[in-house]
C-alpha cells in the first residue's frame, strides 16, 4: 500500500515534479490554499505533508494547530522554507518538522524516507577517531554509530583516510595502516544498531536462530576435523587461528564471521557453503 501525501502549494512546477518523482511511492493530494490545507489536515491522516511556507496567507501557528488536531499517529512534515520558530515550543511528539530550502531538496528528503531501498542503502560514512566509531548515514535519513570493536576483520591499526561507500551503497570499505582492507555491509550496521530491524541481534528470535546456527556449524567443523584425524591444534595452525578461538567455534559459542569461515573451509579443503549448509 502506497503512503499518502498532502502537498500544499500553488506552484505548478513543484506539483508536477512531486507527481513525477514521488508518484510511484505515494498518492498525492494537492491543496492550493492555506485555509484548505488547515481544514484537510484536521480531517485526514497523511504519512507525509509538504507545505510551501510561501503559500499566500500561510500562518505558521494555524498550521501547527491543524497538525496538533490531525488524526492518526503523525507524519513527516517537510516545509519548503522555514516556518516561525516559535511554533516549535511545546510541539507535539507525533510529527517531525524538517525544513528544506528548495523543492528539489524536499523531494529528495521525502524520497529517502519513503523508498524501501533507502532503508538498506548507505549514503555516507565518517570515521570518528575520538569515539573509535563509524558514523553511518543511510539514504532514508537514519544515522548510526558503529563501534570498530564489533567488526571482526578490523585488526586495530589506525584507519587510513575516510571510509568509502561502495557497490551503490550496499557497503562501505575501510583501509587500515597495516594494509588490511575490509568491507562492512548495510545489514551488518542494522544488525548491531537498529532495534526494529527483523534480524537485530537483540531480538529473542534472532538470538535463538543464531545459537542454533552456531551449534550446527561448530558440530560440522568438529566432524570434518576428526574425520581427517587432526587435533584442534592442527586445524588451528592450518587455518591461522588461535586454538581457544577454534574451540569456542566448535562448541557453538558464536556464529563465525565470513572471514573465519573462509579460513576454516580453506584449511579443510571445503567450500564455505558446505560448512554452513543445514
Amino acid at each position: 500500500m502506497k503512503a499518502s501525501m498532502l502537498l500544499a502549494t500553488q506552484e505548478k512546477a513543484l506539483r508536477d515534479r512531486v507527481r513525477q518523482d514521488l508518484g510511484h511511492l505515494c498518492t498525492v493530494q494537492v491543496s492550493a490554499s492555506s485555509g484548505a490545507t488547515y481544514a484537510t489536515l484536521v480531517k485526514k491522516s497523511f504519512d507525509v505533508v509538504l507545505v510551501d511556507a510561501n503559500l499566500p496567507h500561510f500562518d505558521s501557528l494555524a498550521f501547527v494547530h491543524a497538525l496538533r488536531h490531525a488524526p492518526g499517529r503523525g507524519a513527516l512534515v517537510v516545509t519548503r522554507g522555514r516556518i516561525d520558530p516559535v511554533v516549535y515550543i511545546g510541539q507535539p511528539r507525533t510529527w517531525e518538522p524538517v525544513p528544506a530550502p528548495t523543492g528539489t531538496a524536499a523531494i529528495e528528503l521525502i524520497r529517502g524516507r519513503l523508498d524501501p531501498a533507502a532503508a538498506r542503502t548507505i549514503g555516507e560514512v565518517r570515521y570518528q577517531p575520538k569515539e573509535d566509531t563509524f558514523f553511518v548515514a543511510l539514504r532514508n535519513g537514519k544515522t548510526y554509530e558503529l563501534s570498530r570493536k564489533v567488526i571482526e576483520p578490523d585488526d586495530g591499526t589506525p584507519i587510513v583516510g575516510e571510509p568509502k561507500v561502495i557497490h551503490g551503497g550496499e557497503a562501505f570499505e575501510v583501509r587500515q595502516k597495516s594494509g588490511k582492507v575490509y568491507q562492512v555491509a548495510w545489514d551488518f550496521v542494522l544488525y548491531h544498531q537498529e532495534p526494529v530491524y527483523p534480524y537485530h541481534k537483540g531480538r529473542p528470535e534472532q538470538r535463538e536462530a543464531e545459537a542454533a546456527t552456531a551449534l550446527r556449524i561448530g558440530d560440522r567443523i568438529r566432524q570434518e576435523r576428526t574425520a581427517r584425524g587432526w587435533s584442534l591444534s592442527d586445524l588451528a595452525e592450518r587455518s591461522r587461528m588461535q586454538p581457544p578461538n577454534l574451540s569456542r567455534l566448535e562448541s557453538g559459542k558464536h556464529v563465525p564471521s565470513l572471514d573465519t569461515l573462509e579460513r576454516v573451509a580453506q584449511a579443510l579443503g571445503m567450500r564455505v557453503v558446505d560448512l554452513v549448509a543445514s
